[in-house]
């Protein structure tokens, strides 16, 4: 496949370079490459530009797309954590649900899922914490992923006792009274 250098790396043709590497002269790796520019906020007027943009369309200040390149990879783990923390609140909340169901004593398999979720935002938590635990921005989507993750890691530790002393003790308490 033909490779081409061209002196502008942010010129994009179809024979063309992105951020400064090369990239096949390919119609599918082209459109790949197009589609998927990274966003990030221009440092001056805050509105959002992509990493391809060699100055910001709204105000017109000069961007470096070595610094474009780096800022746009941070906005797309700031937004990453977002949508995992979204995804982890929600495993919270299932793991609340299968919780409350399991104190029935009549459903006994509904326990398991409490388990099974417990264990699944225990890891989700931590997944999270080495993904994105060290990640700097001042992102407003970051710091309520953030807020997010705190959340889910304090209802999962008021889980411990809830799930794990007090529903063996109801389910006791209900066999003694039963007998």
């Amino acid at each position: 496949m033909d490779m081409i250098h061209l002196e502008n790396p942010l010129i994009l043709s179809n024979k063309s370079l992105y951020n400064g590497s090369h990239v096949p002269v390919s119609r599918t790796q082209e459109k790949m490459v197009i589609a998927n520019p990274r966003t990030f906020r221009c440092p001056n007027c805050n509105e959002m530009i992509n990493d391809s943009m060699t100055q910001c369309r709204y105000c017109s200040v000069p961007v470096d797309p070595a610094v474009a390149q780096l800022i746009g990879e941070r906005q797309e783990k700031a937004n990453q954590s977002y949508s995992d923390a979204s995804f982890l609140r929600t495993a919270t909340v299932a793991m609340y649900v299968f919780m409350v169901l399991s104190f029935i004593p009549f459903v006994p398999l509904v326990g398991w899922g409490f388990l099974a979720t417990f264990i699944v935002v225990l890891v989700l938590l931590i997944r999270w914490q080495v993904k994105f635990g060290s990640l700097v921005t001042n992102d407003a989507d970051y710091l309520k992923a953030r807020r997010s993750w705190r959340l889910s890691l304090v209802l999962w530790i008021v889980a411990i006792p809830l799930g794990f002393i007090v529903r063996p003790l109801i389910y006791f308490l209900f066999a003694v009274a039963t007998r």
